[in-house]
């Protein structure tokens, strides 16, 4: 058996930024320690760089 910490969310796409900004703290909160934080939040923000190179990829 493996245990594991879920978090659900439920996100109001009228204020996109606010929720997942929301999501984005409600996660680092449960990473103990800072380097873990910091990690994570440089790993996000390669994602979103991908994400945004290939919208103005597309536009």
């Amino acid at each position: 058996m493996k245990i594991r910490q879920l978090i659900e969310c439920t996100i109001d796409i009228a204020q996109p930024l606010e929720e997942l900004s929301a999501v984005i703290n409600a996660v680092l909160a449960t990473v103990p320690n800072a380097e873990g934080r910091t990690e994570l939040l440089r790993r996000l923000d390669e994602e979103i760089t991908s994400a945004l190179l290939a919208e103005e990829a597309e536009g």
